[in-house]
């Protein structure tokens, strides 16, 4: 007699029924949040963004849903330089980012056919100003000048507004973000206290300004300079520092020289010591004085 075997389904993991638990649960608060979505009132704006209708606007649109828009506030700003009119002339370069390069050179030329050298804030461009105007003429200067200004250099950089700068938050990376904002080809940049400032000036630097303000890390002031005075500069001060530590060493060699029974050491020369009396075993003299010989040889 034949038997019929009867299958009976498995039993289900503990781990498959705590799934399905949570599915459920999931699935039942997100029916809910549905239900208790309030309404918008169509006020006819249209505010759904229309599909992506190329590649370009689909990758574009998925890019602002996984990592957000990605909009920042940020400042535009001209940097202007380098130029010797911008760099030695603090003044003048004050004057350039109020009024902007185009409306500077045409004030520029009115003010020297009105008022001639006095036109100029810098006693050193006055001066020159003075012997060019006495040579050709306030007409021909003052063209001459103004196509001078339209000749400076500039770029236009866009700054993060978010970014502070605020020395507790970034620590000591405040000073290197500073001089990034603005940094100019060929200048060297260096940061000042209002102490040192007052006390021995800015040395030969230039302040960096930004809409006539000093720019300031912090406290500390940023200063720029032309990177070819200061390399003569460091070249300088290393010679002065090797001249006076060669100084220092004639001075110390001849000090030692006046002491009885001992010579400094020059270059080339070296010493041995030994013992100036007797054999070379030091217990037979233990409790005796010994004498002590240098020798001095020349290579």
């Amino acid at each position: 007699m034949s038997q019929r075997t009867i299958k009976r389904p498995a039993a289900a993991k503990p781990g498959d029924e705590t799934e399905a638990h949570n599915r459920q649960l999931l699935e039942e608060r997100a029916t809910r949040l549905e239900a208790n979505r309030p309404v918008l009132p169509d006020l006819g704006l249209d505010l759904q963004a229309p599909p992506a209708t190329t590649a370009a606007e689909f990758i574009d649109e998925w890019d602002k849903k996984a990592f957000g828009d990605g909009e920042q506030a940020t400042i535009t700003k001209i940097i202007w330089g380098p130029d010797p009119l911008v760099d030695h002339s603090p003044a003048f370069r004050e004057m350039l980012e109020r009024h902007g390069r185009e409306d500077l050179a045409g004030l520029f030329a009115e003010a020297i056919l009105t008022k001639g050298a006095a036109a100029m804030p810098d006693p050193l461009m006055a001066k020159s100003l003075a012997v060019g105007i006495g040579r050709f003429g306030r007409e021909a200067v003052a063209v001459a000048f103004r196509d001078r200004v339209l000749k400076i250099p500039y770029r236009t950089v866009e700054i993060d507004a978010s970014d502070t700068l605020d020395p507790e938050i970034m620590g000591s990376a405040v000073l290197t973000e500073t001089i990034k904002r603005y940094e100019r080809p060929g200048m060297e940049y260096r940061f000042f206290s209002q102490l040192c400032v007052d006390r021995e000036g800015w040395r030969g630097y230039t302040p960096v300004r930004d809409k006539g303000d000093i720019v300031k890390a912090g406290t500390l002031m940023l200063g720029e300079i032309r990177r070819e005075i200061a390399e003569r500069r460091r070249m300088r001060l290393g010679q002065v520092a090797r001249e006076k530590l060669a100084s220092v060493a004639e001075n110390y060699g001849q000090g030692v020289e006046q002491a009885p029974g001992v010579s400094a050491l020059r270059p080339g020369e070296s010493v041995t010591a030994r013992s100036g009396v007797g054999g070379d075993d030091p217990e037979g003299y233990l409790g005796q004085t010994r004498g002590v010989g240098l020798e001095i040889g020349r290579e």
